[in-house]
């Protein structure tokens, strides 16, 4: 049974990075209580499913704010409920109550502590293990993951020359692209909000390390086999960075951290921005430029130049400050590394990496034990023979673009949008293809599958030429044809 309560934190979950919702639609929610009030009568929808009602009780105060974001509410209710028990949630009603307290009185920030919710108070005297350029980060422990944490608050530095409110919100929308990274070398965020009126949170991993530099210097030499391990990590999370069209323009040796079992955790992307951003509202002489060259305008390439002075120190142990080519040369690690680096370091741009995605395949292209990534459509055959059929209309039955359009954007859309959830409802994931009409399925089957297996399906598509993608719409256009039924003669299509 999908309970209210359930519900609700894979709402939560949702609300938290997605655009269409402030920061503050997730505090309320987390404030708020949910309620399904269920009929008897079938929807029109999926065949024989029943009408579900869904009551949110929240404050007072906070009404407003959930009625202005109502129809994006209802919207993203509906996709991450899919057909539950066989209920489909027909309806979205918001009604305040004057027992719960508004989200501005349970979280605040004084001198002496840092009051989140019930459950997560922070002496600021005590547990305050560093600071940066947007705020400070404190640690605390989760007694119910049973596990170190770190929160880190809205406090920007004073050699910051933005106005507050600018600094305020690029703190927030670092919190917003932190929970849409997922990346074993990215630091992981699970929350974001605000504290009162004037500050905010962002709720991430732990992270118990030292910086790079301190941890080449202190370590020198580093044998070959961890000089190679660190690169391949840091370049792999850049890459990852790279491929959301996304920018850290603030790398350093303080952003860059090796933990305890020698793993890269990039960062504070508080500067980040996406490269297609045309309403970027921090002020470029905020960033401290470190690595880049003089007069030299911010772009992926630049990005790589700065990529390349971190590979140096982990190359050749030297702080980018004494640098000397010879010394990569001399360097004991892969060579591969080596001329990649060289390449970074080109005080051309235009002779460097285009983006880290170019760089992360140059170092691994020919090398031994890397093979080229494979991927069998097998599994999604699998999931939809015998267990489900999908119907459709003779004047519309579905078309290789159909496949195509649902892939690259419904598909993507449902994955992005169940950051914090392990399951992907099939059914839900295919009422999105263009064109369907209904779903047939089988009440004795489970269709909340494990998500992991449908991001290897997406991830791979990304990585194969416009030839082979063409190839693998065609691929999965035919699986879905043969569970497939024309409604106007309920015959099979395959």
């Amino acid at each position: 049974m999908y309970t209210a309560e359930e519900f609700r934190q894979d709402i939560i979950a949702n609300v938290k990075g997605n655009s269409n919702f402030s920061p503050l639609v997730a505090s309320i929610l987390q404030n708020s209580k949910f309620q399904f009030n269920d009929t008897s009568y079938f929807t029109r929808v999926i065949w024989n499913t029943y009408e579900r009602n869904l009551v949110i009780f929240c404050a007072p105060d906070d009404r407003i704010e959930l009625e202005n974001h109502k129809e994006a509410l209802y919207s993203l209710c509906t996709k991450v409920h899919g057909n539950q028990d066989d209920y489909l949630i027909m309806s979205l009603e918001i009604v305040a109550k004057n027992d719960i307290l508004p989200v501005s009185n349970n979280t605040s920030i004084t001198d002496n502590k840092i009051t989140i919710s019930t459950c997560i108070v922070i002496d600021r005297s005590t547990n305050n293990i560093g600071h940066g350029g947007f705020g400070t980060v404190y640690k605390y422990y989760d007694e119910e993951k049973e596990e170190m944490e770190a929160v880190k608050i809205y406090e920007p530095s004073v050699f910051q020359t933005s106005s507050p409110e600018i600094m305020k919100k690029r703190f927030l929308r670092e919190g917003k692209k932190l929970i849409s990274y997922s990346h074993p070398n990215v630091v992981k965020a699970f929350d974001y909000g605000f504290l009162g009126d004037n500050s905010a949170y962002i709720k991430m991993e732990y992270i118990s390390g030292t910086r790079l530099s301190d941890f080449v210097l202190s370590n020198k030499p580093l044998n070959p086999t961890l000089i190679n391990n660190l690169c391949y990590q840091y370049i792999d999370a850049m890459a990852y960075v790279h491929s959301q069209t996304d920018m850290h323009r603030d790398i350093s040796y303080s952003n860059v951290m090796v933990a305890n079992n020698n793993e890269i955790k990039v960062l504070d992307f508080g500067f980040a921005r996406n490269a297609d951003d045309s309403n970027y509202d921090t002020e470029y002489k905020d960033i401290q430029r470190k690595f880049v060259l003089p007069n030299e305008k911010y772009t992926f390439r630049t990005e790589i130049y700065c990529m390349g002075a971190i590979l140096y120190t982990l190359i050749t142990g030297n702080t980018f400050d004494d640098y000397d080519e010879t010394l990569i040369e001399s360097a004991d690690c892969n060579a591969k590394l080596k001329e990649a680096t060289k390449i970074c370091l080109s005080n051309d741009p235009n002779k460097r990496f285009e983006n880290a995605m170019y760089l992360k395949n140059y170092v691994h292209e020919n090398e031994v034990g890397i093979s080229a990534p494979t991927f069998s459509l097998d599994f999604f055959k699998d999931l939809l023979k015998d267990k489900i059929i999908l119907h459709f209309n003779i004047q519309s039955l579905p078309t290789k673009e159909h496949i195509k359009e649902w892939l690259e954007h419904e598909y993507r859309e449902i994955i992005e949008s169940s950051t914090f959830q392990s399951t992907i409802n099939l059914v839900t994931l295919l009422n999105r293809i263009p064109s369907i009409t209904k779903i047939t399925y089988y009440k004795d089957i489970n269709y909340d599958l494990a998500k992991t297996p449908f991001i290897h399906l997406l991830n791979f598509y990304d990585t194969l030429s416009n030839d082979m993608q063409d190839l693998f719409i065609r691929n999965i256009h035919l699986i879905i044809l043969e569970v497939s039924k024309d409604d106007d003669f309920d015959l099979p299509f395959n």
